[in-house]
């Protein structure tokens, strides 16, 4: 670094500033060095104090200016460089960061914090490659670094490649560490690991990671979804037991362990934990999504209600007395609430949705038609006010609900043909089956899920690497692709002016419904096309007339005055896949069998 012939009062004056900067006294500090400031304007040394002043006073515009004349002063000085890059990223200027801190590694090769901040900067802006390069070139620099493994294995799993990221992490796992840095090494090992459904050996490593830092405790929730997931339930409720013994105010803890306490019909725990937790509205609001979602309506609404005393600005507390209202058929107090709330909030859309849905109710679909209008304009592929709006227009008659649903254009089956290596489906779908059995739950359905007396798999079916499900998904790749080929060019229409050659899955999993089990009537809110592909099905599906078990079409989820409420119905054949809007209602006929239906769903949108 440059020094000046200051003498010993300026090397006097920095050694006091940084002493009351130790001491946590930043005015001091400044007072110490501002007589200085005219005396020597261009010490680089003085700059950078100053700049350190101001960044503890969080004034980081002043701070970033002193940094950038003591550069100026001295552009030699790396350290300089990386308090600059700091300085801007306090002000949110991520390019002007990163350019820092890359001159900050380019004059001292070896300088790992320039490194890991210019990096990490890169992560957080979405470009994963120069992320990516400048961990590699910190490796090259600083060979076998472990904390330049960490963040380059770390970069990987940002973009979806966990098993490179599993190479890197285990290499870095054989070099010596400290425990925090292996806890965390062994934390992203087991993450990769996770991401493969290499789970059994993940789990060993979460637990490796929770034991060399006992304060993460990220690593055992995940290990406690790992456990459920093992089937390993009730090792899965005593992790989640500690988690809320630990953090007793965090609604996720309690959440996973309420829903796995309901899956499991736990009734003599199920709920108790929020009994004991703080009242905050964020607990309460945990609480109140599954009084709600199990019907217990009035206690749901008192519950939102407790959470908006404690905050009356909530938006989800709020929402949630105004549907609890639309649920117990107080339609003129739901709307009051949504017109109230729709007042301050112009611009949520989901909101609109809402509000429709309980005009819909109240009996006025002239004014659920225009809330969805309303909803649309700020999201124009919103499903659920496409799924209303449907209703609405039927509920008066109006011919544009058949442009819109196309419920027999745009509800289409296709007959899969056999996958490579099988000779028939009957063959192909009972070795499926027979995977699935053991995917599946063995609990009952999610609370929050369509699916009523059956289950369906936590995680992604596609993309999980079983060489079934890939060769089925190529067969559904090939008639997804003929759908959408197929499909009429029409820029204004909300579901055919989404065509595209290119799509990807936004999700996929497996559903089982066992004796007298069913879908609840419903929409899939983040999908485009959406889908059933049937694996096994009962023999109580060949009833023509009952039609028990058959997938319908167009009724919605809540009772509203419509002439023909099915529009379509579909008989399910082990090999058939079905695709529909996914803003078009959806669910089956309840069926009465000792057979399973089983099926796999996922949802398309377009690529981008």
């Amino acid at each position: 670094m440059v020094t000046t012939q200051a003498g010993p009062a300026l090397q006097q004056a920095l050694a006091l500033a940084a002493e009351s900067l130790g001491a946590g006294d930043p005015g001091g500090a400044d007072r110490v060095l501002a007589p200085l400031l005219d005396r020597f304007p261009a010490d680089p040394r003085l700059l950078h104090m100053a700049g350190l002043v101001r960044m503890h006073q969080q004034n980081p515009a002043e701070a970033a200016q002193f940094f950038s004349r003591a550069r100026a002063a001295d552009p030699r000085a790396p350290q300089l460089a990386f308090s600059h890059g700091t300085a801007l990223q306090w002000l949110e200027q991520p390019e002007d960061a990163v350019a820092a801190f890359r001159d900050a590694f380019r004059l001292n090769p070896a300088y790992a914090e320039a490194y890991y901040e210019a990096g990490s900067t890169l992560k957080r802006m979405g470009q994963l490659d120069e992320a990516e390069t400048v961990f590699r070139k910190w490796l090259r620099a600083v060979p076998g670094d472990t904390q330049a493994q960490l963040a380059l294995g770390g970069v990987m799993l940002d973009a979806g490649r966990a098993q490179e990221a599993e190479t890197v992490f285990a290499r870095a796992l054989d070099a010596p560490a400290s425990a925090k840095l292996k806890g965390a090494l062994h934390h992203n090992f087991a993450l990769a690991l996770r991401r493969q459904h290499k789970n059994e050996k993940a789990l060993e490593h979460f637990t490796l990671a929770g034991a060399l830092d006992p304060e993460a405790p990220i690593s055992d929730a995940i290990r406690a979804e790992i456990l459920q997931d093992l089937k390993r339930y009730d090792e899965a409720l005593e992790v989640s037991r500690r988690l809320i013994a630990r953090d007793p105010a965090n609604p996720e803890w309690h959440k996973f362990h309420n829903d796995l306490l309901y899956r499991l019909e736990r009734s003599d725990e199920y709920l108790k934990s929020y009994d004991t937790a703080p009242r905050t509205p964020a607990l309460l609001l945990s609480k109140a999504f599954f009084l709600s979602h199990e019907n217990r309506t009035e206690e749901a609404l008192e519950t939102y209600r407790q959470a908006q005393a404690l905050d009356p600005g909530d938006r989800l507390a709020a929402a949630g007395v105004a549907n609890s209202l639309t649920r117990l058929k107080r339609h003129g107090e739901a709307m009051a609430a949504f017109e109230g709330m729709l007042s301050e909030q112009e611009a949520d859309s989901e909101l609109y949705g809402c509000a429709a849905e309980a005009a819909l109710q109240a009996g006025d679909p002239q004014r659920a038609a225009a809330l969805c209008e309303r909803a649309l304009a700020l999201e124009p592929h919103d499903q659920i006010a496409l799924s209303i709006l449907s209703t609405a227009w039927r509920m008066v008659d109006d011919e544009r609900d058949e442009t819109l649903s196309g419920y027999d254009t745009l509800i289409q089956s296709f007959e899969l043909e056999p996958p490579a290596g099988f000779s028939d489906m009957d063959s192909f779908n009972a070795e499926l089956n027979a995977w699935l059995d053991r995917v599946h739950p063995a609990t009952r359905e999610y609370l929050n899920q369509s699916l009523r007396g059956g289950t369906q798999t936590p995680d992604q079916i596609f993309g999980r690497g079983h060489e079934l499900i890939e060769k089925i998904r190529a067969r559904i790749d090939e008639a997804v692709g003929r759908y959408i080929a197929n499909l009429k060019e029409d820029e204004k229409h909300p579901f055919l002016s989404r065509r595209a050659r290119d799509f990807r899955y936004a999700g996929s999993w497996s559903s089982r419904l066992r004796d007298c089990g069913f879908h609840v009537n419903h929409i899939h809110p983040a999908g485009w096309i959406s889908s059933c592909y049937y694996v096994a099905v009962p023999k109580a599906v060949e009833d023509e007339t009952a039609r028990q078990g058959w997938i319908k079409f167009g009724e919605p989820t809540f009772d509203v005055a419509l002439k023909n409420p099915i529009r379509r119905a579909i008989q399910p054949r082990p090999g058939r896949l079905v695709l529909f809007p996914s803003y078009m209602w959806h669910g089956t006929v309840p069926f009465h069998d000792a057979q399973a239906r089983t099926t796999i769903a996922f949802d398309v949108v377009p690529k981008a």
